[in-house]
């Protein structure tokens, strides 16, 4: 073995020893196999494919500045808007498990709830505010401006993954429900307490879109709580004929979570397992008690958001 290959193999098996996800999920979610991924390891697979690498980088939930330095020790150019589809591929491949799966950038827990959205079947969200893949295309590149300067293709790809999973969302609301649990108070925070004017233009435009969208579906519910919880979190509940698991995808986001400093901070987790979503649909059956009656009627609820943007 040449030192080439030899550092190679010791790069990758260096970032497989550091990742806590299982080797098994990362075949599933990278598209490759177990032994594919050994003769990594070992160095013993001289050519090794731009798509496969990008999709092991993905599955290794490595940030886009780690995924270039992956590219550069195998020979290859940095990342391009050409590789987004690979990106979004590997949400199509992810297999969420019983294992807390984590997500370390905004881009990564974004993959996770796509991956999640795909899934027919019936969805609840639990949120400060409206469903983040209603936001306008252009509110991420400046609210994550930061995030959009440190990597050229940040931003044409979050704006991708958001095309699909709002592409997923309205899919899925022809045949099934949506019901999202919103505090009211981070509601009117969300609008009322924005200091940034251009922000604020953009976040009116995200109350406008889910307005539309509540005038457009009967199936996406909007429910105002009175209690704030202590997790934002996705629940996919898929028909019991298909024999599907739900799927729970958890994040802890704080209220400045719309000017994001950095990546590589933890972000959230996706799970199946059975004793984790049963506590978390203990909070939603607390939710429900806490729901503001008045706003139940589909036309108070749009009258009131109107009246947040007016």
């Amino acid at each position: 073995m040449n030192g080439r290959k030899k550092t190679r193999g010791q790069y990758v098996q260096a970032l497989l020893k550091q990742s806590p996800v299982s080797r098994n999920q990362i075949a599933a979610i990278s598209g490759l196999s177990n032994p594919y991924i050994l003769g990594l390891e070992q160095g013993h697979i001289a050519n090794v494919g731009r798509d496969k690498l990008i999709s092991l980088a993905v599955a290794l939930d490595l940030n886009l500045g780690q995924i270039d330095q992956m590219l550069t020790v195998f020979d290859r150019a940095g990342l391009t808007k050409e590789d987004i589809p690979v990106f979004l591929e590997a949400s199509r491949r992810c297999r969420i498990s019983a294992a807390l799966h984590p997500a370390h950038d905004s881009y990564t827990l974004d993959l996770l709830l796509l991956s999640a959205e795909r899934i027919k079947g019936d969805h609840v969200i639990v949120s400060p505010r409206p469903p983040s893949c209603l936001r306008a295309e252009g509110h991420r590149y400046y609210s994550e401006k930061a995030l959009v300067s440190a990597h050229p293709i940040y931003g044409e790809l979050v704006v991708a993954i958001l095309r699909e999973r709002k592409r997923w969302l309205l899919k899925n609301l022809e045949d099934y429900s949506l019901e999202h649990f919103m505090c009211r108070r981070c509601i009117e925070d969300y609008i009322q307490r924005c200091e940034d004017e251009v922000e604020r233009t953009w976040r009116m435009e995200h109350i406008r879109n889910t307005i539309a969208l509540l005038d457009a579906s009967e199936n996406f519910r909007l429910f105002l709580t009175r209690e704030c919880p202590s997790f934002v979190f996705v629940l996919k509940v898929p028909p019991k004929a298909s024999r599907g698991k739900e799927k729970l995808v958890i994040t802890v986001l704080p209220p400045h979570r719309f000017q994001v400093r950095t990546s590589g901070l933890l972000a959230g987790f996706a799970t199946d397992s059975k004793a984790v979503i049963l506590n978390f649909k203990e909070e939603i059956k607390y939710l429900r008690e806490a729901v503001f009656e008045e706003f139940l009627d589909r036309r108070q609820m749009v009258r009131y958001l109107e009246g947040l943007i007016a």
